[in-house]
């Protein structure tokens, strides 16, 4: 199917691009983020200004941050079916009804976590730049490729925490264009 027609087909306007954001995108993007109603996406957020005293796992904030994914979720109508909380980047696994609800669930939780970790009140900016790129995100498959993201969040999670050692990953990034 060449992508002329893909485009006049709902929902196929991105048919085999299922990643965005991180170090995938420079400057400003060229095409929206593919974003799925029926399948998982899998978000992560980095922050090198995460270290140390203003990391994401202080005793202070970590329970803080995990509650407020939780609860904006529910508030934006987005199903967190996973979190984890690695010090300087979050992951986490959600379903979303709608393009709209993605988008300001997303600009929350960046927009409050960055506050709440530099301390710092609405609108009293510190002129710096907080996360290190766009959200990561990538829809994911149910079944095999489901399991295998939530293994791999369950696995960053028991790192961040000292009881298993940090594995380097060896990460497989492909990404399928359509013919034209």
């Amino acid at each position: 199917m060449s992508r002329r027609i893909q485009n006049f087909l709902p929902g196929f306007e991105n048919l085999g691009f299922k990643q965005f954001g991180g170090s995938l995108v420079k400057g400003n993007p060229r095409e929206p983020r593919p974003i799925s109603i029926r399948r998982p996406i899998h978000i992560v957020m980095r922050s090198s200004h995460a270290k140390g005293e203003r990391s994401f796992l202080a005793a202070s904030r970590a329970r803080k941050i995990e509650r407020l994914v939780h609860r904006l979720g529910d508030h934006a109508g987005v199903r967190v079916y996973r979190y984890a909380n690695s010090g300087n980047h979050l992951h986490l696994l959600v379903v979303t009804r709608s393009r709209k609800a993605f988008r300001a669930y997303l600009r929350a939780i960046s927009g409050i976590i960055a506050r709440m970790t530099l301390g710092v009140e609405r609108g009293k900016a510190l002129g710096l730049k907080f996360w290190d790129a766009r959200p990561f995100t990538r829809i994911v498959e149910w079944g095999r490729e489901f399991r295998a993201v939530c293994r791999y969040v369950a696995q960053n999670t028991l790192e961040a925490l000292g009881f298993i050692p940090f594995q380097p990953r060896k990460h497989k990034t492909k990404l399928v264009a359509a013919t034209a």
